[in-house]
């Protein structure tokens, strides 16, 4: 993006966070024990301000590399479509199986050296937060269909 456009984007998002933070202030903030209805959208409106002020200052001090854009892009382009497509091969997949595909493109984007860290940091991830999940919280995932019948 261009210098302009991010300061733009950092200077919308940095008051959309604190419009989230003001609103969130009306609904009760309550305490880290026990969260009042504002608590969680405050912390989230202080995160996008905080993360706003940061693109602010790196866009106040760099110029944009118009020949390097394609590049930029082509990573975050790959994760946006492997998230596109874990949603509709969630239900029929599995939470286990697609979580743990979702993973591998994940650490293959951030160029892990190893296959065998990859796969394995993949499944755990999955098969923890499964476990963590489903059996420990009681929240329902999605076995899958296609490989355990539903």
């Amino acid at each position: 993006m261009s210098k302009s456009s991010d300061l733009t984007a950092s200077l919308l998002f940095l008051a959309l966070g604190v419009g989230v933070c003001l609103e969130a202030n009306r609904l009760g903030f309550g305490s880290v024990v026990a969260p009042q209805p504002g608590f969680f959208p405050w912390i989230g409106g202080v995160m996008l301000a905080v993360l706003s002020l940061g693109l602010f200052f790196r866009a106040a001090g760099t110029v944009a590399n118009a020949a390097s854009a394609p590049a930029q892009w082509r990573r975050p382009a790959l994760l946006l479509a492997a998230l596109v497509l874990y949603v509709p091969l969630l239900e029929p997949l599995g939470y286990p199986l697609t979580t743990t595909a979702l993973c591998v493109v994940a650490l293959r984007i951030l160029r892990t050296r190893r296959w065998s860290v990859t796969i394995g940091a993949s499944l755990v991830l999955a098969l923890a937060t499964f476990f963590l999940f489903h059996r420990g919280l009681g929240v329902e995932l999605p076995t899958g269909t296609v490989f355990f019948g539903g």
